[in-house]
Parts: C-alpha cells; sequence; structure tokens
C-alpha cells in the first residue's frame, strides 16, 4: 500500500472574496518527487502555504505525515526543510552566521552546510545585506539540503539562480531523490519540472487542471525542431505521423514534433545536419497550446495557439 507524505483533497483558499486555490486533490507518494506547475499567479505559493499549515483552509483538507497541516504545523515542520518563495535573512549576520542559526533550530551541528556551501560556490563570509539576489537564493537553496529532512517543499527554487546553479541544484534534487527523500517543487519552469521530478500537477487559475507523469505530459505537447541542413530535403522528406513541418525555406526547416521523437532522429539522421536546435515549450508556452476556452467557456485541450489564461495576482499573507 502506498504511504502518501502529502495529500490535498477539495483543498480551498479565497481571501475575502478574492481567489486562492479552489478545490485541489492531489496526492504526493513518500520518496516521489512531485512537481507543482503553473504560471505565476496560478495559486502556487498559496498551496505551499496551506501545506505548510501557515495558512488555514476556507474549506477541504490537506494532510502532511498524515496529521491535519494546520493544527499540526509545529510537529510536522520538524520533518520538513522548506524553501519560500521569498525567504527573508537578517542583514547584519554574514552567510555563514545565518546558516549556522537556521542549522540550529533544527538541530543540525554548526557548520553542516558546507560542502553544499562549496558545491553553490557561496561566499559565507559575505553579509547578507550585502549579498545579491542570486546569492541569497542560495542561502535558500543551502538550508533546504542541508540535513536530512525526509520532506522538501520548494516554492520556485532556482529564482535568481544562474545556469551553472540551476544544474547544480537539479544534482541535489537527484541525490536526494536516490535518497528517498520526498520532494514537493513548485516552479513556473517546464524544463526544471522535467529534469527534477517523477510527476506534475498542473495548476491554472487557482484549479488543478492535470496531473500526470512528466513523460507523458511533455508526450502531449509540441516541441520544435528547427534544423540547418547542408543541402535542401526533398519536400516530403519529414512526412511523418507525428511531425508537422511549420516551414521550410532551402537548407532551413521548421518541425514540430509530438510523442515519440524517435522516428524524427531516425529520418535526421538521414540527412547531413549543420545545426540543431530543439525547443521544449515554457510553461506560458504550454497554456497557449494546451489550454484555451471554447466559445461556451468550457476549458477544453488544444494543440493550436489558444488565448493565454487570466492571470490572477496571488494575495500573499
Amino acid at each position: 500500500m502506498t504511504y502518501h507524505v502529502i495529500e490535498a483533497a477539495g483543498l480551498t483558499k479565497f481571501y475575502g472574496s478574492r481567489r486562492g486555490v479552489v478545490d485541489v486533490d492531489f496526492a504526493v507518494a513518500e520518496g516521489e518527487a512531485f512537481g507543482f506547475l503553473g504560471p505565476n499567479g496560478a495559486g502556487k505559493t498559496t498551496t505551499i502555504r496551506l501545506i505548510m499549515g501557515y495558512l488555514r483552509v476556507t474549506r477541504g483538507d490537506v494532510r502532511v505525515f498524515g496529521e491535519p497541516a494546520f493544527e499540526r504545523a509545529p510537529a510536522i515542520h520538524a520533518n520538513i526543510a522548506h524553501l519560500g518563495s521569498d525567504p527573508g535573512y537578517l542583514g547584519e549576520l554574514t552567510g555563514a552566521e545565518q546558516l549556522d542559526y537556521l542549522a540550529a533550530l533544527r538541530g543540525l551541528p554548526r557548520g553542516t552546510w558546507r560542502s553544499i556551501a562549496e558545491r553553490l560556490e557561496f561566499d559565507p563570509t559575505v553579509r547578507i545585506r550585502r549579498l545579491s539576489r542570486g546569492n541569497k537564493q542560495k542561502i535558500g537553496v543551502i538550508a533546504a539540503f542541508m540535513g536530512h529532512a525526509p520532506l522538501l517543499v520548494l516554492d520556485e527554487p532556482t529564482s535568481g539562480l544562474d545556469p551553472l546553479m540551476q544544474r547544480e541544484f537539479l544534482a541535489l534534487a537527484a541525490e536526494a531523490r536516490a535518497d528517498g527523500r520526498t520532494m514537493f517543487l513548485s516552479s513556473h519552469n517546464l524544463v526544471e519540472v522535467e529534469r527534477a521530478c517523477d510527476r506534475v500537477a498542473i495548476i491554472r487559475d487557482g484549479r488543478i487542471v492535470d496531473v500526470s507523469s512528466v513523460g507523458e505530459l511533455l508526450g502531449a505537447h509540441w516541441r520544435s525542431v528547427n534544423l540547418v541542413l547542408a543541402s535542401p530535403p526533398a519536400p516530403n522528406a519529414f512526412s511523418l505521423p507525428n511531425v508537422e513541418v511549420a516551414a521550410m525555406t532551402g537548407r532551413e526547416v521548421h518541425l514540430m514534433v509530438r510523442g515519440d521523437v524517435d522516428p524524427l532522429l531516425d529520418r535526421i539522421a538521414a540527412h547531413d545536419v549543420l545545426d540543431i536546435a530543439i525547443t521544449t515549450p515554457d510553461v506560458e508556452d504550454l497554456f497557449l497550446r494546451y489550454y484555451r476556452e471554447d466559445d461556451s467557456g468550457a476549458t477544453r485541450t488544444s494543440f493550436g495557439t489558444g488565448a493565454s489564461a487570466g492571470n490572477h495576482e496571488e494575495v500573499r499573507s
């Protein structure tokens, strides 16, 4: 029987008349890396604050380790490493002093953070008030991964990190998964979720619109493939069931592929390729292509260009 570390059922939060999240349902299994994907204002941070017990639900239920999140928050927090969307630190402390303080709150020895800080190229001697946005974010990432908390709850963890540090974050996440730890990762970066997570829930306008494996999610969406060939191809060179030729101008070819890419890669291999670029859709493109409203107002699946979902400002409290 699967043990669920996090369970949300009918989870709903309103801020007065303004929407937070509505009827959210999902479950995160022990040892699973679960992505929570959506644009800004979709309800990601509200959901995390409900999981952490920082907010009381309007209706519905959310449980962590089988306990009600709000009522049992202090006990639950002992087993969670949490990185919030906008963490605040004590500006007069150095990075080392702040991290030692955070370690002490969790019963960890001084200096527990050092090996992770080295991997993230973080200078712990600088006072926090002098740190850049990216280096302040590194403090949160280091604090989340130091120790061995069984549950990681991470809200936009790579925000402000440069590409090299984003790659190191993904390595830390992979190690946590291999160690059997459970991870709940909120993001608006589809590539980050693809590499870090087993399953993903997509939230739009405060409601869950899909929960699937990462492979199923990406397999349902078009990817862009741009080629520069040594010579112009035949007109039907890339005629395949799951491929659309968006444009073909001389040696330059723009294709859209959905699902299994192996047949297209085999066809490409038959040509002399000078350059190739395969683009995974970001979350905004995903929503434009996958969800749009028909004339009746009902949401339906679409792989054409659709209207963008309304971007409600997420109320923070």
